[in-house]
């Protein structure tokens, strides 16, 4: 509750960009000019996160010098209020927080507005993008966002690089969220600056489906990175960019190196990972415009050996007329469509745009039935007006605005029980987030000190499932040597980054490379939320095996 004490320290601050003061309010006050100038004020006030202001009524200013809590009769504090919630109607602004100081002289009352949840977005689809460094992801992804082909020198992922090494290398090394959205015609609503925040809300706005990039590290430092961005965004779809005069040169190398052509190991691990995924998805030959005949006959048929090494058929796509197709059997999970791309081309631009536009916004892995489940993928701890704010991947059902959840489990397997107080997305407040949708959740009543990357957030009726100790079938993938009972690689599964010691091997005393095996887990630190199915990797500074947990022993 606002105190009289905490009054005059907002007083003391003065009016800002997220607080107001008026004596009182009248009749006057809705007259078309003073009614248009509050409401643009009300919404100024609420238009950034987390989108709350605080209004005062009973405050006169003294000179222009001080503020004063002098407060003003019960029935002029009413009509105020009436007309501040006709204001805030028409600014789609909420009043959450109503209270009523008393003073020497009056009453002074003290409200919290809340920008109006917007509908949701009414189709979203996320891809989650690798390829090796300077594959040319954010280039290409970037061109994509703007419409404007790259100039030859990287313009178009200008935006993409936000961290001070990021912009100095040129390379990407976190992940990093772009997204580009259709109208109801289909057409492509490009913003003027991506990186303006105006601009972002109209093209958000405007839009009726969004599609979303995850673009991911490729250096071989960030392997970590890349991981979580492919385990944690569960997105609907993956994309693997494979630059072609880089690739075709790692090829030979490999063939003079060990006697067979192959892709380059970190291209091979993008391949591997995006196949054991569960999902769809795309590879992508990048820098055609560089790319020799020679060079790109020699890619083109290794990827394709590849692609059936993993059991998937590849299919080469050159036209328009080609993608309708494709896209209908996508979601089968059998066929792996090719495309030969380039930043610098707009007729390249435009056939990946075409199968952007017609990807189903759900494949088949999504269901908004099933109970609502999400992983913890970032945690925010210290922005204003907010508890804890936690950001991820819808991964199943839906989740709703207010409603009760859990969240864990914490280093006791304990689960929280709190309230979802607002839902935003793509920096907009929303009512609701169903499966596939990116979020930022802020939660009440919980002890943000007990939330961290990797817990899951779900219904309050689920029965929670979580372990320390668990079973897996397991291929070794790569490793150096033999592993044996105690070993000790860090597992990442959705967003869950967690040192495990091996603890059983059935059926054999050790494992090496392309052995297959049933393996006993347990984590380090504190239980996690696996259940029977989830995907998993194990890793060193890289991938050293994959496989599929089979069994929770608690």
């Amino acid at each position: 509750m606002t105190s009289h004490e905490e009054i005059l320290k907002i007083l003391r601050k003065g009016e800002n960009q997220n607080t107001e003061f008026k004596r009182k309010l009248t009749r006057s006050d809705l007259k078309t000019d003073r009614r248009q100038k509050l409401v643009t004020r009300i919404r100024f006030m609420t238009c950034e996160s987390p989108f709350e202001a605080r209004f005062l009524v009973g405050i006169e200013d003294i000179g222009g010098k001080e503020w004063k809590a002098i407060g003003i009769s019960e029935n002029s504090l009413k009509a105020s209020e009436h007309i501040l919630a006709e204001l805030c109607e028409e600014a789609a602004v909420e009043i959450v927080e109503q209270e009523r100081i008393e003073t020497a002289q009056g009453m002074v009352g003290s409200y919290l507005l809340k920008r109006l949840a917007a509908p949701e977005i009414k189709e979203t689809c996320s891809i989650n993008v690798a390829g090796r460094v300077n594959s040319g992801k954010s280039s290409l992804i970037g061109a994509l966002v703007t419409g404007r082909p790259d100039n030859g020198s990287g313009s178009a992922r200008s935006f993409l690089l936000t961290h001070p090494q990021e912009i100095t290398r040129g390379q990407t090394a976190d992940i990093h969220l772009a997204f580009m959205g259709f109208d109801e015609k289909g057409a492509t609503v490009y913003p003027d600056n991506p990186l303006n925040k105006q601009d972002t809300a109209r093209v958000l706005d405007q839009s009726v489906k969004i599609i979303t990039f995850f673009d991911a590290p490729g250096h071989r430092e960030y392997s970590k990175t890349m991981i979580r961005s492919i385990l944690g965004a569960d997105a609907q779809y993956g994309l693997v960019l494979i630059p072609g005069p880089e690739e075709a040169y790692l090829i030979r190398q490999q063939e003079e190196t060990y006697g067979v052509p192959r892709l380059d190991e970190i291209t091979r691990e993008h391949m591997i990972l995006m196949a054991n995924q569960g999902a769809p998805f795309i590879i992508m030959i990048s820098k055609i415009d560089r790319t020799s005949p020679q060079d790109l006959e020699l890619v083109m048929d290794i990827v394709r050996k590849s692609l059936k090494d993993v059991g998937r058929i590849p299919v080469s796509v050159r036209s328009h007329d080609e993608i309708p197709p494709v896209v209908r059997e996508l979601a089968n999970e059998v066929i792996v469509p090719i495309f030969l791309t380039s930043s610098l081309e707009l007729e390249s631009l435009s056939l990946i745009t075409h199968l952007l536009r017609l990807l189903p916004a759900n494949s088949n892995q999504k269901t908004l039935t099933d109970p609502a489940r999400a992983f913890v993928d970032k945690v925010y701890r210290g922005i204003k007006g907010t508890n804890v704010v936690v950001t991820g991947t819808v991964k199943s059902g839906v989740f709703k605005k207010g409603q009760v959840l859990k969240i864990g489990p914490d280093g006791s397997n304990e689960f929280q029980e709190g309230r979802l107080f607002s839902i935003e997305m793509f920096k907009k407040r929303i009512s609701t987030a169903k499966a596939g949708d990116l979020f930022g959740f802020d939660i009440k009543d919980i002890d943000k000190h007990l939330v961290r990357r990797g817990q899951i957030i779900i219904d309050p009726d689920i029965d929670p499932e979580s372990c320390r100790t668990f079973e897996a079938n397991i291929v070794v993938t790569r490793h150096p040597t033999k592993i044996s009972v105690g070993y000790a690689p860090v597992l990442q599964a959705h967003t869950i980054q967690q040192t495990v010691i091996l603890k059983k091997i059935y059926d054999a005393e050790y494992l090496s490379v392309g052995d297959f095996a049933r393996v006993r887990l347990e984590f380090m630190s504190s239980p996690e939320a696996l259940r029977v199915g989830d995907k998993i990797v194990l890793r060193e500074a890289n991938t050293r095996a994959i496989g599929t947990v089979i069994k929770m022993v608690r």
